[in-house]
């Protein structure tokens, strides 16, 4: 199998798991009131729907420069993952809130993962190694 496609399909593998981490697996805290949390999971999904994004437009590429431009952008984007939860909208006070316990470790680890993802990918297209 390509090392391009393995690649183009693990980052819209994470990019899924970023989108379901807040919605589905690891929902954040339900309230009538819309607290940060809330705020954090929309845009948490928005980033996930970049790096699924990326991640076809990786699959249909053949240049090596280009590609290795997007495990660049998806590189960063993993900080913007955390970026939100951490820094940007935050997440509720409580410590023992949902958001809190399920949702920011969850992101933490897909974040981790998108990052080892696209620096072995950014290894491998830098160094120049037979990536199609």
């Amino acid at each position: 199998m390509k090392n391009r496609t393995v690649f183009a399909a693990a980052f819209v593998l994470i990019g899924l798991l970023v989108i379901l981490a807040p919605t589905v697996l690891f929902a954040v805290c339900e309230s009538e009131k819309k607290m940060a949390c809330y705020y954090t999971g929309k845009a948490v999904i928005g980033i996930g729907i970049l790096i699924v994004a990326l991640g076809v437009v990786y699959f249909f590429l053949k240049n090596k420069g280009t590609r290795l431009g997007i495990a660049i952008a998806e590189f960063f984007t993993s900080g913007l993952v955390l970026a939100f939860p951490l820094k940007l909208t935050g997440l509720c006070k409580m410590s023992d809130m949902a958001c809190r316990v399920k949702t920011l470790p969850a992101l933490i680890v897909v974040s981790i993962l998108l990052v080892i993802v696209s620096l072995i990918d950014i290894f491998f297209l830098a160094k120049g190694e037979k990536s199609e």
